[in-house]
């Protein structure tokens, strides 16, 4: 193969492999490409693992190279070609902003009720706002006339108009219903979801179920008015719609993300929610206090109508598979096709799903668990941490969207940096697979165990330690977006849609009883009785996280089309492994010709005689 200065400059030559068209031609996953030389499969194993024991990084993605119209590739100089030129990061953009959408239309009422229901009829003017919802909730509490000033200050925050353009008088369990009723929808469609996902594609699925969500968030202020138990459906039914939205992400990365990326795309994607959560706490109070009709209906119709924009631009834009995108470069197809498709061996999937594997594989009960643990703190911080704020510290949170946001960003920001850490220690041989999303989990799990335990024994003056306390053991979650959170596509590709929606219908029971045990535990309020619930959550976490270091996997199972030769527990050939694996044949090619010629001279005057 004739080495070409790169088409990025610098004159850096990098051998590439070459793929005629034939070989490509196919849909699905490929096999690696024959080698030409005969070298034994023992000897190539040796190489590939040695070639990961020292191989750098990559991100291994390749602007489009217009010079290969063969879909031959030729030398490109990989150190100048940005990675964020790569089509699949866009992709992880576009998913971004649509976790972005979802999230805003998911916690919008929890928001805007504050400015919807007229709250003077409670008693004492204490009143509690939770939304039961699978993720998230707003929080707001208004301090009984009666808490100590001395020994318990109080945050200032301002009264807003917002309060006073209460349109509704709906009683505290009527609100409680229309709140829970996005949680009910929620749970149908997970598994569902996520097998239509693998079936008919993500892209259909995803346009299908959100597109109806912003129409009915847009309608969300007209079916309030009508009648409240209209209301109630009509959140119901944008739950439904929303509950396909991560098994279906699951199953499109499961075509899309190469092994040692997983970690970095689907965990920037899935941030998303996270900072929606947080930007839509101030963005909404802003709204309700000043926004048009009314000021809280605003806050629907913007954000139904940014959903539906999305909507246009995943149409557009997004493609199930590589095969299917137009706009994605060759070299980058190759790369992923190859990374992805060595690991499932290039098998057609079965249409039928293994469910008497899946149900007794120990890793996927790992998985299970591990989830439902975790959402156990999470939710339990997300729905009763008012109480305890309350009831222990006198503590008065009011709509303060800056307060709010503090913990989402942290959040945010978390499920980035350990997706790329991620990343790094898989593709850098650090640490496998298996053991990566351990130590993910293990810090997303303790790491929020040890913060609740210590926001325990705060006292009412100690209202800035706390906020930090509950910071951190929020913020901290977001390590789970490396761990358990994204291990289906680890162990079997072609059913992580399907998984995700077992395990996240597992995993959103504790939304539903996380708040009921803690109530029926802290009936007097003392601090006492908080304390014991933190420890119920810390125990919790502590068992989920032991049951998965003891059943988490990495590689693919068996039942998903597992046992690949050569490869290091499901990391998958990447681009600079294919280079090296050319190179390495074409030195060893060259030899054996060496050897061949000379072989040639020394026999020739035996020929003559």
């Amino acid at each position: 193969m004739t080495n070409v200065d790169s088409p990025t400059g610098g004159g850096k030559k990098v051998p590439l492999f070459k793929i005629s068209s034939t070989e490509s031609a196919g849909v699905g996953s490929p096999k690696r490409p024959p080698l030409e030389t005969q070298q034994s499969t023992a000897s190539m194993k040796r190489k590939s693992y040695s070639r990961r024991a020292s191989s750098s990084f990559d991100f291994a993605h390749i602007d489009s190279v217009q010079s290969c119209p063969s879909l031959k590739l030729e030398e490109i100089d990989l150190s100048k070609v940005p990675w964020w030129t790569s089509h699949r990061f866009w992709l992880a953009v576009l998913n971004f902003f649509g976790f972005v959408v979802l999230y805003a239309q998911r916690v919008n009422l929890s928001i805007a009720i504050v400015s919807m229901v007229s709250h003077t009829h409670t008693k004492d003017n204490s009143s509690l706002y939770m939304n039961l919802s699978t993720t998230h909730s707003y929080l707001n509490i208004t301090k009984a006339p009666n808490l100590p000033e001395d020994k318990c200050p109080k945050l200032e925050a301002k009264e807003t108009d917002a309060m006073n353009k209460a349109e509704f008088h709906w009683s505290k369990e009527l609100e409680g219903l229309i709140l829970g009723a996005f949680f009910w929808g929620y749970l149908v469609l997970q598994v569902p979801g996520g097998r239509m996902s693998e079936k008919i594609g993500a892209k259909k699925v995803i346009a299908f179920a959100m597109f109806p969500v912003a129409i009915l968030t847009l309608l969300s202020p007209i079916a309030a008015r009508t009648d409240p138990y209209f209301f109630m459906v009509v959140r119901g039914l944008i739950g439904l719609g929303e509950g396909v939205m991560y098994p279906a992400a699951q199953a499109f990365w499961a075509n899309w993300a190469p092994p040692n990326e997983r970690s970095r795309l689907i965990g920037f994607s899935y941030a998303g929610g996270q900072f929606g959560n947080a930007i839509i706490f101030p963005i909404s109070g802003y709204l309700c206090a000043y926004g048009f009709d009314g000021g809280w209906p605003s806050v629907f119709y913007i954000i139904g109508a940014a959903g539906f924009i999305w909507c246009v631009l995943w149409v557009i834009f997004a493609s199930d598979t590589p095969d299917q995108d137009k706009s994605i470069s060759d070299i980058e197809k190759k790369y992923i096709k190859y990374s992805i498709g060595e690991r499932q061996k290039g098998k057609k999937i079965n249409k039928n799903i293994p469910w008497k594997s899946i149900f007794t594989s120990g890793p996927v009960w790992g998985i299970l668990v591990a989830h439902a643990c975790g959402n156990y703190g999470a939710y339990m911080l997300l729905t009763k941490l008012p109480a305890f704020m309350k009831e222990v510290l006198k503590f008065d949170i009011k709509s303060n969207g800056v307060f709010s946001m503090l913990p989402y960003l942290l959040f945010w920001f978390l499920i980035t940096v350990s997706g790329m850490i991620a990343d790094c220690l898989i593709s850098r041989n650090v640490l496998s697979i298996a053991n990566t999303r351990k130590l993910m989990a293990t810090i997303g799990m303790v790491g929020p165990a040890a913060f609740l335990v210590g926001a325990g024994f705060m006292e009412c003056h100690q209202q800035a330690e706390t906020v930090v306390l509950i910071t951190l053991a929020i913020g901290l979650c977001g390590f789970h977006f490396s761990g358990y959170f994204i291990n289906h596509g680890d162990i079997a590709p072609p059913y992580a849609g399907t998984l995700f929606g077992i395990s996240n219908t597992l995993a959103t029971v504790p939304g539903i009883i996380s708040p009921y045990i803690v109530s029926a535990m802290t009936k007097n309020g003392t601090k006492e009785e908080w304390r014991s619930t933190f420890y119920v959550a810390a125990g919790i976490y502590l068992f989920g996280n032991i049951w998965y270091i003891i059943f988490g996997r990495g590689e693919i199972q068996p039942w998903a089309g597992g046992e690949v030769k050569g490869e290091v527990e499901g990391v998958g050939f990447g681009l600079h492994e294919i280079q090296e694996a050319v190179k390495e044949e074409e030195e060893d090619e060259d030899d054996d010709k060496k050897k061949g010629l000379l072989n040639d001279k020394a026999g020739s005057p035996n020929d003559k005689v």
